[in-house]
């Protein structure tokens, strides 16, 4: 591991380490893990999966709010997962949730899930310069694994009753429609997260499983018109073990 770390504060208590010049949990992973929260609060699973892992950021607030509550995630960046590790165990989670050092794409559990968790790259490589620095490129940009294949290793790992839960790009997401259908699965909630009041939305939060039901969509703003942090974004923030925001 190489290049200098910063040690911050996630949920509660819990510590995240990150890299200091590289790519450094978002409200991206915020949202999904809220939105996962949300969609499984009346009842919570006992385990959960999480592809692509990266830092460890999304499962361990979803390991925060829910005590009761394992996992797995796979993580294929070496500096990645080892950050992961170290910060798993800082916060005594490795008993609760284990990493493995692996592609997504070749993952086969022998286990089904009632939630899976993901945090994809958004571009397709020609879709944008990508940068020199490797975490920020990778994280960015579909080099190891489409959205399609983020769908197809949740369909094979999801129970009949569970939820996939992964975030994009507001203007890409037609293409989180069609990777659910490809998969015979069905977009049942959608959140457009906007910024400031007024701006488009930026990303879209979804929520996905095999029942075909019509899709719930809402929108939370980031900033009121005057620039203030709105309730609805402090009560996602609030429910995920972080401090409200002025």
């Amino acid at each position: 591991m190489s290049g200098s770390l910063r040690c911050d504060t996630l949920s509660g208590d819990f510590k995240i380490f990150q890299p200091e010049n590289g790519q450094r949990y978002s409200t991206d992973d915020l949202l999904t893990a809220w939105l996962a929260i949300k969609t499984v609060s009346a009842d919570p699973p006992s385990r959960f999966l999480d592809l692509g892992s990266g830092l460890a950021s999304v499962p361990m607030i979803v390991l925060w709010k829910f005590p009761g509550l394992s996992g797995i995630g796979v993580e294929i960046r070496p500096n990645r997962y080892e950050l992961a590790e170290k910060s798993l165990e800082i916060n005594g989670l490795t008993e609760r949730f284990h990493i493995i050092h692996g592609d997504l794409r070749e993952l086969a559990l022998d286990e089904k899930f009632d939630l899976i968790t993901s945090t994809p790259p958004y571009y397709q490589s020609a879709e944008g310069p990508i940068s020199e620095n490797d975490d920020k490129a990778a994280a960015r940009f579909e080099l190891n694994g489409s959205i399609d294949d983020y769908f197809k290793t949740a369909a094979k790992h999801l129970s009949e009753k569970g939820f996939f839960i992964t975030v994009y790009p507001f203007l890409y997401a037609s293409r989180v429609y069609a990777a659910a259908k490809n998969c015979g699965m069905f977009i049942n909630s959608r959140v457009d997260f906007i910024p400031k009041d007024g701006k488009q939305a930026l990303i879209s939060i979804f929520s996905a499983s095999f029942s075909e039901t019509e899709t719930e969509q809402k929108l939370l703003v980031m900033r009121d018109s005057s620039g203030n942090h709105t309730k609805e974004y402090n009560d996602a923030r609030i429910l995920c073990g972080f401090k409200p925001k002025k």
